[in-house]
């Protein structure tokens, strides 16, 4: 059974490309779309097919591009006609413009038992006051758990026994301590829920022990006042992005923001009556309020005044910089931005984490180094409890150690 859009196929390519030109797309993206959708209309013409299927659009994707299956391309060449064909599709299925798709498909359980298991947990899960990204997470590890049973030939979810446990754990060797943490807590969260506990012969939570959680295991990696002044200088602050990258690394330099909160800072955040930051943080949900440096004010400016997307809908301070101009959902891009003024500025990052937290770790040092107390770090940074500042500024005291050696006796 196929579905059949209402429109004539010719004036839903028509109303795409509107659509396009009204999102700000460039002219030659427009072009290359259009150009696919002309082709496809010659090819319906053939057929005498005056509506769009998804039918239609399968054969023809075929016919043309070689591509199998439409809905699940491979390769990049694939992906790029998929998506032009996709989002006329989308547009009058769901009414939607849909530009990123993940085409991977979710593992299906093979054992019922599992799937039945798992499905408990989730719903068990979806009954305590957590966050969806801790739901999130504590689902991909029991997935991955289940898949694991799964392929050592565990035929039914009865069947888990503490020797499977033991041997997915020694699995996850190559992790970190607090990771490997994180998925003891949860497969005994898992063991412990009321429909998981009622299958299995023994509570196999019992003898799972959440190790040191690894809080102490590894420095903080931090860059010097000198390394941040080379990185914000190789920034090429006369182009778009450049001022957008320049105002995002300010930002997290200057006040110690999480990408999550820079990347869902909204226009209304900003309170330039008294130059401040209000935010409610999305990691804790605790009110945080922050001063913005002059520096810091006109780098938002700048931005704001001379490259930010305008007649947009959204209110969120940092957008794409092409079209369609929608805000960031994840860290990645700032990720791959800082690390291209890493290089470009030749700061040395071997042996070191090179993303945007690094910076809240270094201003962190910055402040200690200055005899800020740590009661005032603690509340710059947003945290609700000193101690866990205490990650951000602990010191290598190996390093003081061999340093101090170094220093000739007669000083």
């Amino acid at each position: 059974m196929y579905e059949v859009f209402p429109a004539q196929l010719p004036e839903q390519v028509e109303k795409a490309r509107k659509l396009m030109k009204e999102k700000g797309y460039a002219e030659r993206t427009v072009e290359n779309y259009r150009g696919v959708w002309h082709h496809l209309l010659k090819y319906a013409d053939s057929e005498g097919i005056t509506v769009c299927t998804d039918e239609l659009i399968t054969q023809f994707a075929r016919f043309r591009y070689g591509i199998e299956d439409i809905f699940h391309p491979t390769g990049d060449r694939e992906k790029y006609y998929a998506r032009i064909l996709l989002c006329l599709y989308d547009l009058f299925t769901k009414e939607l413009w849909i530009t990123q798709r993940t085409y991977g498909l979710v593992r299906q359980f093979k054992i019922k038992s599992f799937a039945a298991a798992y499905d408990s947990f989730t719903a068990w899960l979806g009954g305590k006051t957590l966050k969806q990204k801790s739901i999130l997470l504590k689902q991909q590890i029991i997935r991955n758990f289940l898949y694991f049973a799964e392929d050592e030939q565990i035929s039914d979810i009865s069947e888990l026994s503490q020797t499977i446990v033991l041997k997915y754990l020694e699995s996850k060797t190559g992790l970190s301590t607090s990771t490997k943490s994180g998925i003891i807590i949860t497969l005994k969260d898992f063991f412990k829920c009321p429909e998981i506990a009622g299958i299995l012969e023994k509570d196999l939570s019992v003898n799972l022990k959440v190790v040191n959680n690894g809080k102490y295991e590894h420095l903080p990696s931090t860059y010097s006042v000198d390394e941040i002044k080379r990185i914000l200088a190789v920034i090429d602050r006369k182009t778009s992005e450049g001022k957008k990258d320049y105002a995002v690394i300010l930002l997290a330099v200057d006040t110690g923001l999480r990408i999550s909160d820079i990347i869902n800072l909204k226009l209304g955040d900003l309170k330039w009556d008294c130059d401040t930051i209000e935010i409610i943080q999305q990691k804790t949900g605790e009110f945080l309020q922050i001063s913005i440096t002059n520096a810091l004010k006109w780098a938002l400016l700048d931005y704001l005044m001379n490259a930010r997307p305008k007649g947009t809908a959204f209110d969120h301070v940092f957008l794409r910089s092409l079209a369609p101009f929608s805000p960031y959902i994840s860290a990645g891009h700032y990720y791959k931005q800082l690390n291209k003024y890493f290089d470009l500025a030749g700061v040395n990052k071997d042996g070191k984490h090179h993303g945007m937290h690094t910076l809240r770790h270094s201003l962190a040092t910055r402040l200690m180094g200055d005899n800020v107390p740590i009661t005032v770090i603690s509340e710059a940074l947003g945290h609700k409890y000193a101690n866990v500042t205490m990650q951000y500024v602990r010191i290598d005291i190996e390093k003081l150690r061999l340093a101090a050696l170094e220093v000739p006796s007669n000083v």
